[in-house]
């Protein structure tokens, strides 16, 4: 791959579709404005013009499309990339030739993605992470070129790494990169579980509120909201059944889309490599080199924990922050207590079957008192405006009992010789485990609350796309003196 090699003229099309994403509001707006609004008046007719006139909106739309397709012809001719002296080398730019040199050595990891325009012609999406890297994107991307191109980059890559080794290392190396083995693969009852439970409908309800919010201006919310006076005036068991519906819709379309997102998902070890490969109208493949995990979490749902079932997640350094997969998803949905089983041989430095010691039991009240309150005010505020339905309203009351009974129930810690794990809840119990040596900090503080009944706060963190920060309210005094005398220098 020394010659330079461009990308898959494919490319024009995405380098197009993305500059139409871009500017579809303006776009629309100018449709609307001066196209739409002329046609349902009469022609415009200008002294010393012809009837053409009329048509010059639409030459400026088929202009722009046009200098759309010419940039994108220029950038996919500009754009070369090619593998020489130890470093991946990419030409690229529209104007002004830009270079970026990205040596082997500092290369992470090649993720790739094919999405629908993809597979047909059997190409794939090329993310290059590297160590270090800018947390905001990642260090290159190439968003078509052949799939065995692509195989044949990232072999070129790992070999070249492999060659600074000595003789003993690269007989280890290659007998490793040829090991693969499946740890999971999401089978269809799991699929459906997980979607079902996925709790995306939040992101639903708030991406339609959003494109509504962008087309203001064309849809006729004045109206709307006046049929729906008509509509609250009906009753209040009207307007109840109406939420639920719109709740079940949001639902079933986020079920839909988790389904589609994460189905076949199956979790590979390849060589030193975890290998995450997702989605049906998109594939997406993520590698996590296992020497770069920095964490590992167990999340159990408020409505996946009575059956049991948990997810499973990373931080690692060297993923971007804005990539899909920065949450490091290892396994959407499995039984907990086969957890251990899956992941023990592959991140051998951990210990998932463990005990944890609790919150003493004069921490309890800690946990509701402050949320009870905040509940019982804001009950008092909606009755003022809401009555009598505001009385509903006293429910958040015993829900803030409730959370934080959980959440005393879910504190927990425990201590190895090399391991701290943590356990808490927001509304999921989360279970973090940690080596020492990957741990960026630990912090114990006391507030006025807990002083009296010897209790703190822990917090901890570590480096990942970002920074990754654990905390866990109202633990014993005396426990959290114990983590911080382990984890301090001697």
């Amino acid at each position: 791959m020394s010659n330079p090699n461009r990308l898959h003229p494919i490319t024009i099309i995405f380098s197009v579709l993305k500059n139409v994403k871009e500017t579809i509001i303006p776009i629309v707006f100018y449709f609307v404005v001066f196209i739409v609004r002329d046609d349902m008046k009469n022609e415009i007719q200008i002294e010393g013009f012809g009837p053409w006139i009329n048509f010059v909106p639409y030459f400026i739309l088929i202009l722009i499309f046009l200098l759309m397709v010419a940039s994108g012809i220029i950038k996919w001719y500009r754009y070369t990339y090619r593998v020489e002296d130890m470093e991946l080398r990419i030409e690229h730019g529209l104007f002004v030739k830009k270079k970026r040199y990205i040596p082997f050595d500092r290369i992470q990891s090649l993720d790739f993605s094919e999405g629908i325009l993809h597979r047909p012609f059997g190409l794939v999406k090329v993310k290059v992470e590297t160590a270090g890297g800018n947390n905001e994107k990642s260090e290159a991307e190439m968003s078509a070129i052949k799939k065995v191109d692509a195989l044949a980059l990232r072999s070129i890559i790992t070999e070249s790494k492999d060659r600074e080794k000595n003789s003993k290392e690269i007989i280890e190396n290659v007998e490793a990169s040829t090991k693969q083995s499946i740890l999971y693969k999401i089978s269809p009852k799991q699929l459906l579980f997980f979607a079902s439970t996925s709790g995306r409908i939040g992101v639903v309800v708030f991406a339609v509120l959003g494109f509504g919010s962008q087309f203001d201006e064309l849809i006729p919310f004045d109206k709307i909201f006046k049929e729906m006076e008509l509509v609250a005036k009906a009753g209040f068991t009207i307007i109840a059944i109406l939420v639920v519906i719109g709740l079940f819709l949001a639902w079933l379309v986020s079920v839909l889309m988790a389904y589609l997102k994460y189905n076949d998902f199956t979790l590979e070890k390849v060589g030193e490599d975890l290998v995450i490969t997702r989605g049906l109208l998109e594939k997406r493949t993520t590698t996590i080199p296992i020497k770069r995990v920095q964490a590992v979490t167990v999340k159990e749902s408020m409505l996946r924990q009575p059956f049991g079932y948990a997810s499973v997640s990373v931080e690692y350094a060297g993923g971007s922050i804005l990539d899909e997969n920065t949450e490091g998803l290892l396994i959407p949905v499995v039984k907990k207590k086969q957890i251990g089983q899956i992941l023990q041989e592959t991140l051998s430095d951990y210990m998932f079957d463990i005990d944890f010691i609790g919150a003493p039991k004069r921490a309890k009240r800690r946990f509701f008192l402050i949320k009870m309150f905040a509940a019982a005010i804001l009950t008092a505020i909606l009755s003022i405006w809401f009555w009598p339905y505001s009385l509903f309203a006293i429910l958040l009351v015993g829900g803030a009992w409730i959370l934080g009974h959980l959440q005393f129930k879910s504190a927990g810690w425990n201590l190895t010789d090399k391991q701290l794990a943590l356990r808490y809840r927001g509304i999921d119990q989360l279970t973090t485990y940690m080596r020492k040596n990957r741990m960026q900090s630990l912090d114990l503080s006391v507030n006025w609350f807990q002083k009296g009944a010897d209790l703190a706060t822990i917090e901890t963190a570590v480096m990942s796309g970002g920074v990754a920060n654990f905390r866990v309210k109202h633990l014993n005094g005396e426990d959290l003196k114990k983590i911080y005398d382990w984890y301090r220098p001697a």
